[in-house]
């Protein structure tokens, strides 16, 4: 009598799915008719994905199943079956990442923009004391703002800003000519200060937002991108030069992008459609094409007596039309990644 093999698995939704110790999912339903064609008796061990080809090539068990991307540096170490299910990578973000939030917009400037504007707020004010001065001193032997600095001057003040802003009340109007002089110099000086001070602010709040946008692979250099350890999204986020933060499970990478606690997740296409199509709030959503086309397979011990049944047993559930009855049950007519 075989022996009952050892097959680990590992959290990947929807192609496998842990309810309560027993497994669903596309990659489950494969491996079960495989294994009914082939004649194999079998057992699921639990694992983390990172830890599967390690325990291949030290031969501690016998399959390993959870979307594992055949690639040459893996192959070195273990042997696949043919392809089970053509896939790539996807970038998942918060769909409301830059949407206009006019509190949250006040503090940035207050905070993270006040570096920009400080210069442009100082010269704001020495602009105002200056001027609120000369004018008081032109006006203080008519009376127009009181014979006194104080309060006098504070009705200079305001009056130089209410100039500036062009909103001009009539509360107060300079009679010397001297001083509708200096008020011709506040409307042209205040409006130029003003323009520059916007301009400063829009560009700060254009340049940020532009920073925070991600619509493709190359807006994910320098953004704190998360997706599971060991998987080849790894070496991906290498290349794009990403701050790389590592889960065990792929549900934790989520967990994150929903706290805010990273930029977005990088992550295979079967797993990251599945969150984004059972997202019941509809925050999230998947951006960018497919990167990094890639091919899952069956991975084994190498070498296994069992490649040869596997193989033919896949050919021949292709041939049969159950392999597409499979796949559409998990992924429906549209998501065309059938192998």
């Amino acid at each position: 009598m075989e022996k009952k093999i050892k097959v680990a698995v590992a959290d990947f939704p929807p192609l496998i799915m842990d309810e309560g110790g027993r497994y669903k999912g596309f990659e489950i339903d494969l491996w079960e008719t495989v294994a009914k064609d082939a004649g194999i008796d079998f057992e699921y061990e639990k694992h983390k994905l990172k830890e599967i080809i390690p325990l291949l090539a030290e031969k501690k068990i016998d399959v390993g199943l959870a979307g594992i991307t055949a690639t040459e540096r893996r192959e070195e170490l273990v042997d696949f079956s043919h392809p089970t299910m053509n896939s790539g990578l996807l970038i998942c973000t918060d769909k409301h990442r830059n949407r206009p939030d006019f509190l949250k917009t006040l503090k940035i400037i207050a905070t993270e923009g006040a570096r920009t504007v400080k210069p442009l707020l100082l010269v704001l004010f020495v602009f105002i004391s200056i001027f609120a001065n000369l004018l008081w001193l032109a006006e203080k032997n008519l009376g127009t703002f009181g014979t006194n600095y104080f309060p006098g001057i504070l009705k200079s003040v305001w009056f130089i800003i209410v100039t500036m802003g062009t909103v001009g009340y009539g509360d107060y109007v300079p009679v010397t000519w001297a001083g509708k002089a200096i008020s011709t110099l506040v409307i042209f000086g205040g409006f130029a200060i003003f323009v520059v001070l916007i301009s400063q602010i829009t560009a700060f709040l254009t340049i940020r937002k532009i920073r925070r946008q991600i619509a493709c692979t190359g807006d994910l250099a320098g953004k704190r991108v998360a997706t599971v350890e060991g998987s080849t999204s790894v070496d991906f986020l290498k290349k794009v030069r990403a701050k790389i933060v590592t889960v065990s499970k792929i549900e934790q990478a989520y967990q994150k992008l929903q706290n805010n606690g990273i930029d977005a997740v990088v992550f295979d296409a079967p797993a990251v459609m599945h969150f984004e199509q059972n997202d019941n709030k509809k925050s999230f959503e998947v951006v960018g094409e497919l990167m990094e086309k890639q091919q899952y397979a069956i991975a084994l011990q190498q070498p296994s007596p069992l490649e040869e049944r596997i193989n033919r047993s896949l050919l021949k559930i292709k041939e049969s039309g159950q392999y597409d009855a499979i796949y559409k049950k998990w992924f429906g007519e549209d998501f065309m990644m059938a192998a």
